[in-house]
């Protein structure tokens, strides 16, 4: 009993430490190209946590058509995010455009957004590193004509699909090791972090081509908590919810146990 306890209190502790760290990272993308697009939610400039979402970049009249990551500073103390770069499918292809002058300094509760440069529309367009190309297969098409389940028109690698050895197994482009890596230092100390739901380079295909399945080609979608699949908005860190279950499961068996002590 008494280390069902301990183990119980641990699990707890460790699914409140991974909502409750120093800083958290969302991915998204941001499309102000087409009728329908629109910027994640909080974006650069608004208020969120009563605080301004700064980014390294000046927004103002800024035609985008590039992923997006913020960085939330969920801690007591300030935090300074330096040397940030993407990495895709498997470090074939890096962007690392942001140099010297792009370093962001989040106060506590503060936001950040790294995103494309205001001189150039194309250095983030993350849409177009998808090992799909221009099209998703059949089977994972970002519509529900084929019954795979997915209704938010991401498709590809981001899609409902059960996907087979072909798509995730060694060599598919929706293996993991596929995924988008974003990496920096945090006050010193480099860390990186997966895009395991495809989120910036848009399910491994350039959903630009969303017209085939009735849309105009837009390619936002919002803030995705890290191996979130959802074009609207966020869903919870697996992880998180896991250990948050079985913390939650191993309690239940706790009161069991103490239950049949008091009968006895």
């Amino acid at each position: 009993m008494k280390n069902l306890t301990v183990l119980l209190f641990a699990l707890v502790a460790l699914s409140m430490s991974l909502s409750a760290d120093s800083l958290a990272v969302y991915v998204g993308y941001e499309d102000n190209l087409r009728s329908s697009g629109f910027a994640p939610t909080p974006w650069i400039g608004d208020t969120y946590n009563g605080q301004t979402v700064i980014s390294q970049t000046n927004p103002s009249g800024i035609t985008f058509d590039s992923g997006a990551v913020r960085i939330d500073n969920t801690g007591a103390t300030s935090i300074a995010i330096s040397n940030f770069q993407v990495s895709f499918n498997g470090g074939s292809y890096v962007v690392n455009i942001w140099g010297a002058g792009t370093q962001l300094t989040l106060l506590p509760g503060q936001s950040g957004i790294f995103t494309q440069f205001p001189n150039n529309n194309e250095n983030f367009d993350s849409s177009d590193q998808g090992l799909f190309g221009g099209t998703p297969p059949a089977t994972l098409e970002p519509n529900n004509a084929d019954g795979n389940g997915n209704t938010n028109l991401i498709g590809g690698c981001s899609s409902g699909a059960a996907f087979t050895a072909a798509y995730s197994g060694p060599g598919g482009a929706c293996n993991p090791a596929n995924a988008g890596v974003i990496t920096f230092d945090e006050n010193g100390n480099p860390v990186s972090f997966v895009d395991s739901g495809f989120i910036l380079n848009t399910g491994e295909w350039d959903f630009v081509n969303n017209s085939l399945y009735g849309e105009d080609g837009n390619e936002s979608i919002n803030w995705n908590t890290l191996g979130g699949t959802s074009r609207g908005g966020t869903i919870p860190e697996p992880a998180s919810a896991l250990l948050l279950s079985a913390g939650l499961g191993l309690l239940g068996l706790l009161r069991r146990a103490a239950t049949r002590r008091i009968d006895r």
